[in-house]
């Protein structure tokens, strides 16, 4: 059985009166292309392989410490090296990722912590 993200237990992260946080939902796509230039300066390309990665950075705000034990003790489980489903919030797609990077979080007060994680397809 595949780990799921906790979602259900925690606030939508895309809120449109956010502060600071800067962006509370960003999806990059990246191709893995091979380019080389000819002596004669003209470019080539040819992919790596056919799957363009997608990646997706996720903010939220606001939290309370139990919601942020939410999501701290889910990233202990997992780190950066196991994957888990997770439905993209915007798009309602449900992709198997895996964290990208560490887990970014700072409290303000009185408001509550704000988290960002980044999600990448595996």
């Amino acid at each position: 059985m595949s780990k799921k993200f906790p979602a259900d237990q925690l606030p939508v992260p895309v809120i449109s009166e956010a502060s600071n946080s800067g962006d509370t939902h960003l999806i990059t796509l990246a191709a893995s292309t091979i380019t080389s230039e000819t002596d004669g300066g003209y470019k080539q390309t040819r992919p790596r392989n056919t799957r363009i990665k997608e990646t997706m950075t996720y903010t939220w705000t606001c939290l309370t410490d139990d919601q942020l034990n939410i999501i701290r003790n889910f990233f202990k489980s997992v780190g950066t090296y196991d994957q888990f489903d997770f439905t993209d919030y915007s798009l309602k797609e449900t992709h198997a990722v895996r964290f990208a990077d560490d887990m970014s979080c700072q409290y303000y007060h009185p408001m509550g912590w704000s988290v960002t994680l980044q999600f990448e397809e595996v």
